[in-house]
This record gives structure tokens, sequence and C-alpha cells, in this order.
């Protein structure tokens, strides 16, 4: 029978919402019938506030670090939202409107309004969350949600001690979109350019990015891509300054940059660190410090899927350059990514959606 599924997410970074689409790509994949369906759920319940919401998010994580972080611990520590019955009413339209049968949640704030709607009105509907970071913070942990999908055991070891079953937990991995399953096949060639590739605002971590670009720019055997994303200011900055630096501005094709890559310096994002896990492409990252961040790049350091800098040395083209030419090396961080891809389990999330489980009484703990 087809399934109608509704996912749920919003812009509180990218990540979530690229985490839903890969959701949307995997469901579609193994049942082309299904009706899968993506909406911002802020958006939709605040339709003339969302965007302010976004940009004073934005703002925060740009500027008042310290703030966010506070706030995001608070936010767990306060458990289920209340539900307000206008929002309820707005939430009974949603599923109504998409016929939903199951509802999937890629942020927290999603699973949270879903808990307390299954909570206010008695409703049975399945609700499975996807924990897009490696830290399992309180605020993804609600009452009435049927399953956890999360990227290690670390994170499930971490659910389990806050009181969650460990049969609703599954292990798969971080989602990725389908074009970053494939991990690359290149082979490190004598003669070859050594490639770095810097995105999702790992240029904007540099303290003087002109300097490490310019140093770079300049190394015989290393070729550097910078991907900008939609901000064309720095597109048109960096074109035009570094001509041999290859610079690209939005791209849906981010996974084939990835994968040419011998190293990839970004920001420690989940999804980032799993794209750049299924690549096959070692990581650097430069210190992480929103709290989910410090969380993936405490996982990438221990489980030596890249080089952390906790602390900035005074010259990073140098110590990037060494990791670069550090053949051993990212060779050994290239088969612990292999590793971590094969002890996924091969359970498929989409195939236990349509498991008679559903049917049951979701789990109630608090």
């Amino acid at each position: 029978m087809m399934k109608h599924i509704l996912i749920l997410t919003g812009r509180f970074g990218m990540g979530h919402c690229c985490a839903a689409e890969a959701v949307r790509q995997e469901l579609l994949t193994v049942n082309p019938q299904a009706e899968v369906q993506i909406v911002d759920l802020v958006d939709y319940l605040f339709p003339h506030l969302g965007g302010a919401i976004y940009r004073t998010f934005a703002h925060m994580v740009n500027h008042c670090s310290a703030m966010y972080n506070f706030l995001n611990r608070a936010a767990g520590r306060c458990g289920i939202l209340p539900m307000k019955a206008v929002i309820a009413q707005k939430i009974d339209r949603l599923l109504l409107e998409y016929h939903a049968d199951i509802v999937v949640s890629t942020l927290p704030i999603c699973s949270q309004c879903i808990s307390a709607y299954k909570q206010l009105r008695g409703a049975d509907i399945p609700l499975y969350t996807y924990i897009t970071d490696i830290g399992a913070q309180d605020e993804w942990i609600v009452p009435h949600t049927d399953a956890y999908f999360v990227g290690a055991a670390e994170t499930k070891a971490e659910l389990m001690e806050k009181g969650v079953p460990t049969a609703c937990i599954h292990i798969c991995g971080i989602p990725v979109r389908r074009d970053f399953l494939h991990p690359s096949e290149a082979v490190r060639t004598s003669g070859r350019q050594a490639e770095l590739l810097v995105m999702g605002g790992g240029l904007g971590l540099l303290p003087s990015s002109d300097a490490f670009l310019s140093a770079l720019s300049k190394v015989e055997g290393v070729h550097l891509t910078v991907i900008t994303g939609k901000n064309k200011v720095l597109y048109t900055r960096l074109r035009d300054q570094y001509p041999g630096i290859t610079v690209v501005g939005y791209t849906d094709r981010v996974a084939d940059y990835m994968r040419r890559a011998d190293l990839l310096l970004t920001k420690s994002g989940g999804i980032t660190t799993f794209e750049a896990i299924h690549c096959g492409t070692p990581l650097y990252i430069i210190q992480p410090f929103l709290m989910q961040e410090i969380r993936n790049a405490q996982y990438i350091e221990r489980e030596e899927l890249g080089r952390v800098l906790w602390i900035q040395p005074d010259d990073i083209a140098h110590d990037i350059l060494s990791l670069l030419h550090d053949e051993v090396r990212l060779s050994a961080m290239k088969r612990n990514m292999s590793q971590l891809r094969d002890n996924l389990e091969e359970i498929c999330p989409a195939a236990y959606y349509g498991e008679p489980a559903n049917k049951k009484s979701s789990p109630n703990w608090t």
C-alpha cells in the first residue's frame, strides 16, 4: 500500500534541509510509489514570521555563538513544548493537507511539536526522528517518538543513557543525498596535484584568509578549490584576486568536488561530516565553536577521520600542506571512513517505516 510520508524540517542551518532531502531520496528509491513531501514547519506555522526567525538565528550563530550555545542547552532542559490550540489546529490542517500516514523529523523543534500534538490529540501517527549530529542533545528526545535514526554507536549509547529503549534506535549514519553514496575510487598517482577543497564556511574560520589563500596559491603541486555557495560577493572577490584558485559558486556538484579532493577544510557539521565519510575525503577542522560542531569534531578526531585544530597554529597553510603531503596518514583516514561505512546497520530506515510495529502505541519515555 502506498504511504504518504511527511518530512518536517527547517532552515536552522542548511544541514537539516539536506538531511530531509536525503531521506526523501532514499524513500523514493526504496518505494517509488510513495508520496513523500518536505515541509518547512516554521514557515508553515508562522508564514509571516519565518524569515525574521531565520535571520535572527543566522545572526546569533555568526555573531553571538556563546549565546546560541546557552540557548541550545536551555532548550534541551525545557523538554516537550506546550501545545497551544491554534498550533494544534494548524498541525491538524497540515496532516490532512498532505494525507500523512507517517511523520519524519530532521529538526528538534519539529519532533517537539509533533510529540506535543500527539499527546494533546491522542494521535497515533508514527513519528521518526533523524538526529543530524553525533551528540544526542536533550532537545531531540521527546515522548511519542517511534524510532530514532542516528549516525554513530556513541549517539545510540547516549540515547539509551537518557532512557530511550535500544530497540527504538537504529545506527544508519547521518543521511546524505544519493550522489554522495559512492566513495571515491581515485588513487594518488605520481605527479598528480594535491587537491584541497574549502567549503561550508571553512574560509570564514581563517583569521587571515587572504594570507592563507595567497600562500597556498603559490605552492607548486597543490590545487585549491573554494566553494562559496550563494555568497556572490565572496565569489567575485576570490575569482578576481586569485586566478590560480578554482572558485565555484552555488553548485549541485559538491559530491564530485569532494571526491576529487585529498583534503576538505570545512565546518564540522553532521551532514558535511558524513558526506565526507561516504566520499572517503579526510577532514580538516579549525576551532569548532558551536556545541554540536564540537561534538562532531571530537568524533572526527576520535575515529581519526581528519585533523582538528582546537588551537590555531601560527602557520595554518604549512600545517595543511604537511597533512596534504602525508599520504600514509591520509590513507589511514580513508580506511577509517571505509570501516565506518561498513559498520552501519544494513536495515534500511525506509523499510522500517512499513513494519507492523508502527501500529502499536508510541513509546512514552520522558
